[in-house]
């Protein structure tokens, strides 16, 4: 049994499981210790990784619309009775897209100013459709052009063929999400409102997986793309977006971690994703599902609850500039400070007054840009989450440019943007920034998110039996903030030659999440 338990993946299996082993080895059952080793040998094979790419081409779903008919506003494609159906249920969902109209907008907005995504995989239907697609926690839908799309946009990326699967159903209705459309008169149509254009799409329902040789695949509902506008679709390099919103899909169904979840062959045991962004562009970045990479924190995670349900929102306390307190969180009483974890943000917002507070303290008294010279130091920024301090360095929050100054200048900006109203209320996105300095896990199940810091040193091994594919990440050439020509940046050849160093049949797993 020992022999046959040397393998690199029962390194990281749950200890209970192996003490439970060797216990029974002890007691002179060999084959009862033998089958504990194979419970515990698969319990660590049940998580997958996707290695993450980045992408600048602004992306952020700023609002969405039902409206009635394949292709049309029209009612008058519809039946009396279909038409009061479309009406009643656009109404409902309309509410709902209406409330996230606001905070869509600001991600936007942020991603006109510094634009830069990261993409990777999913595979939708049998035979499975590979599609390069955006990991947005800020959304709730999967979202994939469609082989009735003509546009440009459309032509140029990989398109869904529901003819081409045998497990594709088409939908009528996103709050009827199970019963198949009758015909393309009744059914509903969803605009989505992008930073600088617009796609129209209708509901599907198939076959999703996402991984890797080991994926988790299950049945759920998601959009098909039958109208893109140029901007910002034509010349992205990724082709959708799978929404990994805590509940902001129009019903559960649509929710595609939250199906997998709870329904996904085979069974994900710990439904949790992890979010890794390497410290620059050029670094490794991956999603991981079900489970957390434990290499990649420096420091055990820290739960937090799900504060309101919706986005993956928590409470923390204050912030800390060089570990002084500031005291901006007593002014909300017993709400006290809320923030969102937001893959889909570039930048770190916030309500003016605060962040206005922050950038002072920091040094940036005027404005989010300055000059600066290149001795000038910087105060770390931390949170205060949980009783707990996270702690951001100047590095992780702003960013330096030599070009165009003379010796010992320089410009600096902070990636934060003072914002308004969000819809919900005083909220901090933590875009980016924040996920590149802390490795971030969401759990479906317990409502609750985990928060660690990034463990960036080189070298970091995975456990075996997970598929690794990671994120790519893409920040075109062209002019900065300070109006001078910068380079491409790329994580391309670091994530290719990680694939190609662990195919799948070698690929390493990730370490489970202890349950709480």
């Amino acid at each position: 049994v020992l022999e046959r338990s040397r393998s690199a993946s029962l390194a990281m299996a749950p200890p209970r499981r192996i003490a439970r082993a060797l216990v029974l080895l002890a007691c002179g059952l060999p084959r009862a210790a033998g089958a504990a080793v194979r419970r515990a040998q698969r319990s660590v094979a049940e998580v997958t990784t996707i290695p993450l790419r980045a992408t600048t081409a602004a992306f952020a779903p700023s609002g969405r619309r039902h409206r009635s008919g394949p292709e049309t506003p029209a009612l008058s494609l519809l039946s009396r009775g279909a038409a009061r159906r479309a009406l009643r249920r656009r109404g409902r969902l309309g509410a709902h897209a209406e409330r996230e109209a606001v905070y869509n907008s600001l991600r936007a907005q942020a991603q006109r100013i510094h634009a830069l995504q990261y993409y990777g995989k999913v595979m939708i239907g049998t035979p499975p459709q590979t599609f390069t697609v955006i990991f947005d926690t800020g959304s709730g839908h999967l979202m994939v052009p469609s082989v009735k799309c003509d546009s440009e946009a459309c032509a140029k990326h990989k398109r869904f063929q529901a003819n081409e699967s045998s497990t594709s159903l088409p939908i009528a209705w996103a709050d009827d999400p199970l019963t198949p459309a009758k015909d393309d008169t009744d059914r509903d149509t969803m605009v989505v409102n992008f930073a600088m254009g617009d796609a129209v799409g209708q509901y599907m329902r198939d076959r999703v997986c996402l991984g890797g040789e080991k994926m988790f695949c299950a049945v759920a509902d998601f959009v098909e793309m039958t109208e893109e506008s140029n901007d910002p679709f034509r010349d992205a390099e990724w082709d959708g977006i799978v929404g990994l919103g805590q509940s902001v899909s129009d019903a559960p169904e649509f929710n595609i971690f939250g199906v997998l979840a709870s329904n996904s062959t085979p069974s994900m045991k710990m439904p949790v994703f992890a979010v890794y962004l390497g410290r620059d562009i050029e670094d490794e970045a991956e999603i991981t599902f079900g489970g957390v990479r434990e290499e990649r924190m420096a420091a055990p995670l820290t739960w937090v609850p799900v504060y309101t349900e919706g986005y993956w929102q928590f409470q923390f306390t204050d912030f800390l500039i060089d570990g002084k307190p500031m005291n901006l969180c007593k002014k909300y009483g017993d709400r006290k400070c809320q923030a969102v974890l937001d893959t889909g943000s570039s930048l770190m917002m916030g309500p003016k007054d605060d962040l206005g507070l922050i950038l002072k303290a920091i040094g940036f008294a005027k404005d989010t840009q300055m000059n600066c010279t290149a001795a000038q130091k910087f105060p770390k920024l931390g949170f205060v989450i949980a009783n707990k301090t996270f702690e951001m360095d100047a590095d992780d929050y702003m960013d330096r440019s030599r070009d165009g100054h003379q010796p010992g200048t320089e410009t600096c900006w902070a990636h934060m943007m003072p914002v308004g109203d969000t819809g919900r209320g005083p909220i901090m996105v933590l875009g980016m920034p924040f996920l590149r300095a802390f490795y971030t896990a969401y759990d479906m199940k317990q409502k609750r998110i985990g928060i660690a810091p990034a463990n960036h040193k080189e070298g970091a091994k995975p456990s075996p039996d997970a598929v690794v594919e990671p994120l790519v990440a893409l920040r075109p050439g062209g002019e900065d903030l300070n109006g001078d020509n910068t380079k491409t940046l790329s994580n391309k050849k670091k994530a290719s030659a990680t694939a190609a160093a662990t195919p799948a049949e070698k690929a390493p797993a990730a370490a489970q999440v202890a349950k709480a």
